[in-house]
């Protein structure tokens, strides 16, 4: 019998599942959407099958007869597997989740599943899968004149796939969902997507998620009508709107509250929006992309991320590594943060010399590429680097927690201690008041500004000042 011509373009779906009726109700479901379904029912099967060939999805059983489907989906990640997967199991817990969507995993089905589960899960794998291939083919190469290449001086290791990739992102309309550490330049990479795309001319929105209670978020995302609350005197666009033809940024995105990221979701899905308070329905043409420190598979497995929205958001999904992991890349950095600095103060930038270097390659960097142009630009400043700063322990050396009193007359410092400028020495108290107060508060920031008597604005700020957010883990 011939085949259809049109069979030909059915997306291929590899069925890993050794339950026969299971299997066959699968079949079922996925044929009748018009689905080419390849039925294998073992580990072995399943890895003879897919050395030969590359589907479009894999529906993967996690507990089969002759194997984990957990070991065999990170066997196949890590020899370069790349089509989308989709995880099923009838023993659903919180770190199988977890370990199911760090191998790579695109969703998790927990069995018994519906129908219409079944068939979301693999139409919006398929959708994944489809928007990557389109990327690879678009394939511009990454030019350090451009500013996805400024995003990225030095490229090095897992960047030099991120520098990459920029040009191919900007040139998709995906949403794109950015994870990295604080200060690893998120913002940055969500700049020079948007540079990169069509929707150059647009704005580029940017809100921080963490820096807003989850009402006062909401209504400044989506926009309020008259009447809507206390104090909402006037319609007010929120700024999805205000985003309308160019790229709304979300940092931060997993300090959303739940009722917000259902209503994010409404957003991308429909690509409308209701205004808080309104019944008017109200169409927007806006490209998300969002950003990330936190664990989102965790959250989402947890119940504390919708797992829907997730899927949405991380059709592109870019990795920031920390600096600590690429440190070939400092020197390059130093140099382009001494160019950057000492331009907009008009000073001759000084030379870092080799033990500057030396230190600046072992330092861990916990604030990461922030951390790094704030050493150079104080070194821009000063007119000297200052490669004791990088190590505490020779400071502490200096001055021993044993050492005895000076000798000198009381009141007065030792000549020879190290001593705190007037400002380092505010900031330092600034610093020890904030994270007492939030301990104090629970993590609560709003008590906790109300406990240091400043605005919620003022604790925000101090927060990412000082570098507090990461230590203590607050939202």
């Amino acid at each position: 019998m011939t085949e259809d011509a049109g069979a030909v373009d059915r997306p291929e779906i590899a069925l890993v599942e050794d339950e026969h009726n299971v299997r066959e109700l699968y079949l079922d479901v996925l044929g009748a959407r018009g689905l080419s379904v390849v039925p294998l029912e073992s580990v072995a099967a399943a890895e003879a099958y897919l050395a030969l060939h590359v589907p479009d999805l894999v529906l993967l059983d996690v507990k089969l007869r002759d194997g984990d489907g957990l070991v065999l989906l990170d066997r196949l990640r890590k020899q370069g597997f790349r089509a989308p997967v989709v995880v099923m199991t009838a023993f659903g817990t919180v770190e199988r989740a977890v370990q199911a969507l760090r191998a790579g995993a695109a969703d998790f089905l927990v069995k018994p599943f519906s129908n219409e589960r079944l068939v979301s899960a693999v139409e919006a794998a398929l959708e994944t899968g489809r928007r990557l291939v389109e990327l690879e083919l678009a394939a511009p190469t990454v030019s350090p004149d451009t500013e996805a290449g400024r995003a990225l001086i030095g490229a090095d290791g897992g960047l030099r796939d991120v520098a990459a990739l920029l040009p191919r992102v900007g040139a998709s309309d995906a949403t794109v969902l950015v994870r990295g550490e604080s200060g690893t330049g998120k913002e940055l990479v969500a700049r020079a997507i948007h540079a990169a795309s069509s929707r150059l001319d647009g704005p580029f929105v940017s809100v921080n998620c963490a820096a807003l209670p989850s009402s006062l978020l909401e209504s400044e995302l989506f926009g309020f009508e008259r009447g809507a609350f206390t104090g909402a005197h006037a319609r007010r666009k929120g700024l999805i709107e205000a985003a309308e033809g160019g790229t709304l940024f979300l940092d931060e995105i997993g300090d959303m509250s739940l009722e917000a990221q259902a209503r994010l979701l409404r957003v991308l899905q429909e690509r409308e929006l209701t205004r808080i308070g309104g019944r008017e329905t109200v169409k927007v043409n806006i490209r998300v992309i969002a950003a990330t420190h936190r664990d989102l598979d965790e959250l989402a497995a947890s119940g504390r991320f919708r797992s829907d929205l997730l899927y949405r958001l991380a059709v592109i999904p870019i990795h920031l590594p920390p600096l600590r992991e690429r440190t070939r890349d400092i020197p390059g950095l130093i140099e382009h943060f001494l160019e950057k600095h000492a331009v907009r103060k008009g000073l001759r930038p000084p030379r870092p010399d080799p033990e500057t270097l030396r230190c600046a390659m072992a330092w861990p960097w916990p604030g990461n590429v922030r951390e790094l142009e704030n050493f150079v630009e104080r070194a821009v400043v000063l007119g000297r680097f200052d490669p004791d700063s990088l190590q505490p322990a020779r400071a502490q050396k200096a001055a021993p927690a044993s050492a005895p009193a000076a000798s000198g007359p009381v009141g007065l410092p030792d000549a020879n201690a190290p001593t705190l400028t007037l400002r380092e020495a505010v900031a330092r108290a600034e610093r020890a008041a904030v994270i007492a107060a939030l301990q104090a508060a629970g993590g609560q920031k709003t008590v906790a500004a109300r406990l240091l008597g400043v605005s919620y604005k003022t604790l925000f700020n101090k927060i990412h000042e000082h570098d507090i957010r990461e230590e203590l883990h607050i939202g």
